[in-house]
């Protein structure tokens, strides 16, 4: 009779005592312990779940004004004037520095546009100058994304890039 089931009634036979009637579901403790575990998740997520879209979502120009204020950050640390060439149809840039020290190539690359921005201008070739102190001679284009388009230029006197929606 050991290890006997009996399925209708619910009995079950033991070696070690009588018939015990098997159980179905939870005791009080199993459920305090699962709802304890669940607290303490619900915790530790409430304030992700709370900052969840608070970030900005990335706009039109963001890319452009990343690479301006990348190479205006350069001219500042490095006390050089940094000159970036940017290419409008192929997003190929190139960047030259020209200090005490000489001058060079500080870089180059092609820049990553979103799946459906486009650089708008006449130029064959925007040019930005940076200056140690933050000034700038700069050219402004267009950027025309999903539905939406901004003016990325520059300010001459602090040389902070910005994007206005058109």
């Amino acid at each position: 009779m050991i290890g006997l089931r009996a399925s209708g009634f619910g009995l079950r036979a033991s070696a070690f005592g009588p018939a015990v009637r098997s159980r179905a579901g939870f005791t009080l403790l199993e459920m305090g312990i699962v709802m304890a575990v669940m607290a303490i998740t619900a915790m530790l997520v409430a304030p992700a779940l709370s900052r969840m879209g608070e970030g900005k979502p990335p706009g039109v120009g963001d890319d452009v004004i990343k690479l301006l204020a990348d190479a205006r950050q350069v001219a500042i640390q490095r006390n050089e004037t940094v000159t970036l060439r940017l290419d409008p149809v192929s997003g190929r840039y190139r960047a030259d520095t020209v200090g005490v020290s000489g001058s060079g190539e500080l870089g180059e690359g092609t820049m990553t546009l979103g799946t459906q921005e486009a650089l708008v201008t006449d130029l064959p070739r925007l040019v930005y100058v940076f200056h140690p102190t933050g000034a700038t001679l700069a050219d402004s284009v267009l950027v025309r994304g999903a539905g939406a388009a901004a003016l990325v230029s520059v300010d001459p006197w602090n040389g902070v890039a910005h994007a206005l929606p058109r």
